[in-house]
């Protein structure tokens, strides 16, 4: 198995600027969806996916900070 305690993808530390803000953006749409907008489904889906990239943003956001000793302003807690 893998080890999760670090950024095992060689990438610059703009690759993961990039990816961090990538997703950031993505949650700030999802976060402007109307929830009448969509059905049930959809927004259960919506949910999942929405939790699924906080998870993911914050493992990358820690592990950005230990590699590199701290965030981008722009992308800070």
């Amino acid at each position: 198995m893998s080890q999760l305690d670090s950024l095992p993808i060689p990438m610059t530390m703009g690759d993961w600027v990039l990816i961090m803000e990538s997703i950031d953006t993505k949650l700030k749409v999802m976060d402007s969806v109307d929830p009448e907008s969509v059905d049930e489904d959809e927004l259960a889906d919506m949910y999942t996916d929405q939790q699924n990239l906080k998870g993911i943003l914050s493992h990358i956001k820690l592990e950005f900070e230990k590699e590199y000793g701290a965030l981008p302003p722009h992308l800070g807690n």
